[in-house]
């Protein structure tokens, strides 16, 4: 899995740190056709739209993505190593038998192919418009990719590690 962080993440944190009402989403990329799975994601620099995310999401061919509600793992771990501070969290995320893509076009259902996920902050749970998108990230192997089955939803865990070094 290849993992970035976006040029929205700053206003994510400050959004976050103000104490102003949100919630946690991740989007969940997929698609019906093998054929549609991005390949050359398989470096950071490599993945699209780092200053405008939301336009990579508006412009998907042949592939949509589902909003679900994120969770966030109730353990934080926090180390420091000389004047690096890191702290790492997980977030979890499922689609549901009622789960709709967010375009028009790609229906999710059993064979969608999940093949990346994003991190995103929830201003306005009723307007995706206003969602920040702090990270993006791709299974960049076939072996990590999720494929819905009929009896079965798609369960992601996003981990999240932000480092900061001390002046």
């Amino acid at each position: 899995m290849v993992t970035t962080f976006t040029a929205e993440l700053p206003l994510g944190i400050a959004k976050a740190v103000a104490e102003q009402p949100h919630k946690m989403y991740l989007y969940l990329e997929y698609t019906n056709t093998v054929d549609n799975i991005p390949t050359t994601y398989t470096t950071a620099a490599a993945i699209p739209n780092f200053s405008n995310p939301k336009d990579y999401y508006k412009q998907l061919s042949g592939k949509n993505y589902l909003r679900v509600q994120a969770i966030r793992d109730p353990n934080i771990v926090s180390s420091v190593a000389g004047s690096v501070y890191t702290t790492s969290t997980n977030f979890f995320g499922q689609s549901s038998g009622t789960s709709a893509g967010q375009l028009a076009g790609e229906s999710f259902g059993t064979n969608s192919i999940c093949y990346g996920a994003a991190l995103v902050l929830a201003v306005d749970e009723s307007e995706p418009s206003s969602d920040v998108v702090l990270a993006r990230a791709y299974f960049t192997a076939a072996g990590e990719r999720l494929t819905k089955t009929a009896s079965s939803e798609l369960f992601v865990t996003f981990p999240l590690t932000v480092s900061v070094t001390a002046p």
